[in-house]
C-alpha cells in the first residue's frame, strides 16, 4: 500500500464517519462477552490475518465513527468496565504477543509511510475535531475513574515492561489534563512537528539518498552523454547519409547509364 494513499482515503472518509450505530453495537457485544475471552480472539485473530485486510476493516469501521459520539460512548463503556479485570486482560495479552515482531512490524510501516503527508494529514485531521468538547469529555472520564489505582496498576505493569520512560512521559502527560494547558501542548507539539520533526526527516532521508553525489553524477553522465554520445551519434546518422545519399545517386546515375547505352543500341 502506498500510505499516502490510504491516510488520504482515511482522511476523507473520517469525514463521513457516522460513529453513534457501530458504537452502539459494540457496546451491546461487549456486555454479552466476558473480557477475558473477547481480548483472547482479537489476538487469535491479528495473529493470523493479514495486515492490509486488517487496515481495510479498520478502514470501514472508521466510516462509520464521529469523534464526538465516540468519546461519549467510550465514556459509558468505562463507567461499566471493572478497571482491574480489563489492566490484568491487557497484561495477559502483552506478555502474550512478540514484542520484537511488533516493533519490526511498526518500523516496517513507518518506513513506508510519507512523513509530509501523514503530518499534513494529522494537522488537518486534529484541525476538525471539536478540541474542547474531546478536552471535557476525557476530564469527566478521568474523574469517573480511580485514577490512583488505575496509575499505580499501571505503574506495576509498566515497570515489569522496562519502561521508565513512558511512566515519565505519562506522568507529564497527566500534569497537561487540565483543557487550556492540554490545548497549549497540543498547539506546541503540532508547531514542533511541522518544523523541527519535519525538516529532521526529510534531512536525514535525504542523506541517506547521498543526494549530493547523485546529482553529481547525474551532471558529469548528462555532460557525457551530451558530448561524446550525441557527437558520435550525430557522425553515425551522418555516415549513414552520406554513405546512402552517394549509393542511392551512383544507382541513379548507373540506371541512366544503362538506358542511354540502351538507348544507343
Amino acid at each position: 500500500m502506498q500510505t499516502v494513499g490510504l491516510i488520504h482515503t482515511l482522511e476523507q472518509r473520517l469525514n463521513r464517519m457516522q460513529t453513534v450505530g457501530l458504537i452502539h453495537t459494540l457496546e451491546q457485544c461487549l456486555n454479552r462477552v466476558q473480557t477475558m475471552g473477547l481480548i483472547h480472539i482479537p489476538e487469535q485473530c491479528l495473529n493470523s490475518m493479514q495486515t492490509v485486510r486488517l487496515i481495510h476493516t479498520l478502514e470501514q469501521c472508521l466510516n462509520r465513527m464521529q469523534t464526538v459520539g465516540l468519546i461519549h460512548t467510550l465514556e459509558q463503556c468505562l463507567n461499566r468496565m471493572q478497571t482491574v479485570g480489563l489492566i490484568h486482560t491487557l497484561e495477559q495479552c502483552l506478555k502474550r504477543m512478540q514484542t520484537v515482531g511488533l516493533i519490526h512490524t511498526l518500523e516496517q510501516c513507518l518506513n513506508r509511510m510519507q512523513t509530509v503527508g501523514l503530518i499534513h494529514t494529522l494537522e488537518q485531521c486534529l484541525n476538525r475535531m471539536q478540541t474542547v468538547g474531546l478536552i471535557h469529555t476525557l476530564e469527566q472520564c478521568l474523574n469517573r475513574t480511580q485514577t490512583v489505582g488505575l496509575i499505580h496498576t499501571l505503574e506495576q505493569r509498566l515497570n515489569r515492561m522496562q519502561t521508565v520512560g513512558l511512566i515519565h512521559t505519562l506522568e507529564q502527560r497527566l500534569n497537561r489534563t487540565q483543557t487550556v494547558g492540554l490545548i497549549h501542548t497540543l498547539e506546541q507539539c503540532l508547531n514542533r512537528t511541522q518544523t523541527v520533526g519535519l525538516i529532521h526527516t526529510l534531512e536525514q532521508r535525504l542523506n541517506r539518498m547521498q543526494t549530493v553525489g547523485l546529482i553529481h553524477t547525474l551532471e558529469q553522465r548528462l555532460n557525457r552523454v551530451q558530448t561524446v554520445g550525441l557527437i558520435h551519434t550525430l557522425e553515425q546518422r551522418l555516415n549513414r547519409v552520406q554513405t546512402m545519399g552517394l549509393i542511392h545517386t551512383l544507382e541513379q546515375c548507373l540506371n541512366r547509364t544503362v538506358g542511354l547505352i540502351h538507348t544507343l543500341e
